[in-house]
């Protein structure tokens, strides 16, 4: 009976010993799981924490891209604004350049127009010198060509003298060489006999027509007060009438 007591004892004692092991093994288990989840609440933390902070960069980003989205919207509505504009503006610089061109076509028009006028003027003057030599009375007033007759001639005329008649055979050559003029006959009266200063002015445009083939359509007669002075002129003139209907013509283009 001993012997089994003792058995027994040693058989309480083992177990004891078991239980013992393995209590202290599980507490040295449940300080190996106590660490584990405290490192994985650190990490926990840690990743909650990232998460805050990659939420915050996330909205930040979000937030910046918002903003150069609408910068880049508002960007590209001025630039079409620009764009539109510089449009409109070189369409009015080239709508202003071109009235500018056509001013100064038109402004070329009318400054070449007085240029054949002038031309034509010196022209005549010079075939007048010409014809009537460098002595001849011949000047230029308002764009006429005027060819005084001296005293003896208008005297060879009234008398029908062939000097006279020749002389004014020269003029006629001229007259007929610039058939885009007019020709006006005047005779300055220092008597106030009009009537008489007329037939005179007459009888200078009939020779130049009859023996001279002068166009009839291109001759007026005029008998004008002279004071005290007393004269016979022949005046080559331009038509001024069709010229200067023409030049205001240009004018009205060029004010347009």
């Amino acid at each position: 009976m001993i012997k089994n007591l003792i058995i027994l004892v040693a058989f309480s004692l083992s177990v004891t010993a078991v239980h013992a092991q393995k209590k202290s093994e599980l507490i040295e288990e449940i300080g190996i799981l106590k660490v584990k989840i405290s490192a994985l609440d650190d990490e926990l933390a840690v990743s909650k924490k990232n998460e805050r902070v990659s939420k915050t960069e996330a909205e930040s980003y979000k937030a910046q891209a918002d903003e150069l989205l609408e910068t880049n919207q508002s960007l590209m509505k001025n630039i079409n604004s620009f764009t539109k504009a510089s449009i409109e503006k070189s369409d009015n610089i080239g709508k202003t350049l071109e009235t500018l061109r056509s001013k100064e076509a038109q402004l070329k028009k009318i400054s070449d127009a007085f240029s054949t006028h002038d031309s034509i003027a010196l022209l005549v003057l010079t075939d007048f010198k010409k014809s009537l030599g460098e002595n001849a009375n011949i000047s230029v007033a308002s764009g006429a060509v005027i060819v005084s007759l001296n005293e003896t001639v208008r005297t060879g005329i009234a008398t029908n003298e062939e000097s006279a008649i020749a002389y004014l055979g020269k003029i006629a050559t001229v007259i007929n060489m610039h058939t885009n003029s007019e020709i006006s006959v005047e005779t300055l009266t220092n008597t106030g006999e009009f009537d008489v200063a007329l037939t005179q002015a007459a009888t200078v445009a009939g020779i130049l027509q009859k023996q001279f083939t002068v166009d009839a359509s291109r001759i007026s007669v005029n008998a004008k007060d002279g004071g005290f002075s007393e004269g016979l002129t022949i005046k080559v003139m331009p038509k001024f009438d069709s010229f200067y209907f023409a030049l205001r013509e240009q004018m009205k283009e060029a004010n347009k």
